[in-house]
């Protein structure tokens, strides 16, 4: 390096200006890092959130289904039972109306044989006198039939009672049947209804597991993001270390010499990206910055944004030169 760039590099202002943006920059950096850690312990947070969610959604899930299995098995239950005591009832009631016919038939019999008697006295009245005897059994053996008559009829009317009984026993069946129908049904409609809520907590549990998905991908940006910021960082900061000094020794040595900084002199032979030609001081700068860059192996698309020149590739192998000043 010649006296002339030595001047340049060690320019007062050239140094402040340089010193000054480069705080500004790191004083960035440190912000945008806090905010990067800050997001990375929300995301923990979501995590556990998430996961807590997700346990809590698997034991409703399946204490739904033991609960609906239940309700099924006690409502088959229930269903079989009723039509057992529907049979029971049914038979029972058969056998009492055949009793009930045997009995009725056999009155009819009874009062058939009755009215034969009564014929066969009649016939009979010209001896009546000599079978007075027999005519007084007769009449005994009738009033015992009447007896057992009455006691048959009794019998017909204590059985039609209870066949009453049994018929309001059996439509006590019937509506118990109805609403246990009911009550199955009901049933069946609570366990749609919970799995349908299962089906929306399973759904709610996949829109969260996107969700996370996505806040992953975010956070794994943001680290990235982190850790060129702290390349970056380290960069600017060694950058900074060299730079400086150079600038203010050799602003010394013009300030010895007696000549006027040029570290506001553009360069005739490196420019901006935008074409604009560099002065002396951003020329150190950007030199000095993209050597650090380099050696702390920064990604090449924040080279290019943190030094914004014009042909990159030869940028610090390219000879320095310096414009000429127009005459006035």
């Amino acid at each position: 390096m010649g006296p002339e760039e030595l001047a340049i590099i060690t320019n007062p202002q050239f140094i402040n200006a340089t010193f000054s943006a480069g705080e500004n920059w790191y004083h960035g950096m440190v912000a945008r890092a806090r905010e990067a850690q800050a997001l990375s312990q929300r995301r923990n947070s979501f995590e556990a959130a998430n996961a807590q969610y997700a346990l809590v959604n698997q034991q409703i899930l399946e204490g739904a289904r033991q609960q609906n299995e239940k309700w099924k098995a006690f409502a088959n239950d229930l269903v079989k039972k009723h039509d057992e005591y529907a049979v029971l009832a049914k038979r029972l009631l058969d056998e009492k109306s055949a009793l009930l016919r045997d009995e009725v038939i056999s009155g009819c019999a009874l009062e058939r044989k009755l009215d034969e008697e009564r014929a066969s006295s009649s016939e009979k009245d010209v001896g009546i006198a000599r079978l007075q005897n027999d005519l007084a059994g007769v009449r005994g053996t009738l009033a015992a039939t009447q007896e057992s008559l009455t006691y048959e009829r009794q019998k017909v009317a204590a059985l039609q009672a209870e066949n009453e009984k049994l018929r309001a026993a059996l439509s006590a069946v019937e509506s118990d049947r109805q609403r246990l129908h009911e009550d199955n049904a009901a049933f069946l409609s609570a366990a749609d209804h919970f799995e349908q809520k299962c089906k929306d907590l399973e759904s709610d549990l996949e829109r969260s597991q996107h969700a996370l998905q996505e806040e992953e991908a975010q956070n794994l940006t943001l680290s990235h993001d982190l850790q060129n910021a702290h390349l970056v960082n380290e960069a600017f900061s060694s950058a900074s270390l060299l730079a400086l000094p150079l600038m203010e020794q050799t602003r010394g040595l013009w300030a010895a010499q007696g000549k006027p900084s040029m570290m506001d002199t553009p360069l005739a032979s490196h420019c901006r990206s935008d074409g604009q030609p560099l002065t002396v001081s951003e020329y150190l700068w950007f030199a000095t910055l993209m050597r650090e860059m380099t050696a702390h192996n920064a990604p090449d698309h924040l080279v290019s944004t943190y030094c914004p020149v014009a042909h990159r590739g030869d940028f610090l192998t390219r000879p320095v030169t310096i414009q000429e000043k127009r005459p006035d």
